[in-house]
């Protein structure tokens, strides 16, 4: 029952909104990872339908322990999951939090995920409990860098040999945004 009394809350979108994601969504999310192109430039492992249902129980589980976590993107007109945005990572203590991203390729240039990432920070930096939220993206991951700066995050460095994907090393930029930014 603690699933149920702490989510986060349904944020509506322009044609979809940011919701708690639930275990039904498993296939749509597992689905959109099997997409070599969604995941090339990533750091998510190879998915398996259980690693997928792993990930959304342990959202859930964070969300639940009063924790910031990942919602769900889905589609206003039949609330099919297209994406995921959110926290992978969160530090009450340090007042922090790593924004992670995704969404299925054909989403990919609609401004959705744009306007996801700008509903999360608008309701998290709102909420008061954190005032820096960062995100490492590949060197190579351009579409997403995009993303980040046009969302107000500034280039902190490069992470060199920082993740390892699918077998190989890869740098990562780290990017952040303060909430003393977002004020002025």
């Amino acid at each position: 029952m603690a699933d149920e009394r702490r989510q986060p809350p349904t944020i509506e979108l322009d044609g979809a909104r940011l919701r708690p994601l639930r275990t039904d969504d498993a296939d749509a999310l597992f689905a959109y990872l099997q997409d070599p192109v969604v995941t090339q430039l990533t750091s998510y492992p190879v998915a398996s339908l259980a690693m997928v249902e792993g990930m959304i129980e342990k959202y859930r589980s964070r969300w639940a322990a009063g924790e910031l976590s990942k919602w769900g993107v889905a589609l206003h007109d039949d609330d099919r999951l297209v994406g995921v945005c959110g926290f992978n990572e969160h530090s009450p203590v340090h007042r922090w939090a790593e924004l992670a991203f995704d969404s299925a390729r054909p989403q990919w240039g609609k401004g959705l995920m744009r306007q996801a990432v700008a509903a999360v920070l608008e309701h998290t930096f709102r909420e008061d409990r954190i005032d820096r939220v960062h995100a490492f993206v590949r060197v190579d991951n351009t579409r997403s860098e995009r993303l980040l700066v046009r969302s107000g995050f500034v280039r902190e460095g490069c992470l060199r040999s920082y993740r390892v994907c699918r077998g190989q090393p890869h740098d990562f930029f780290i990017y952040a945004l303060l909430r003393a930014d977002r004020r002025g």
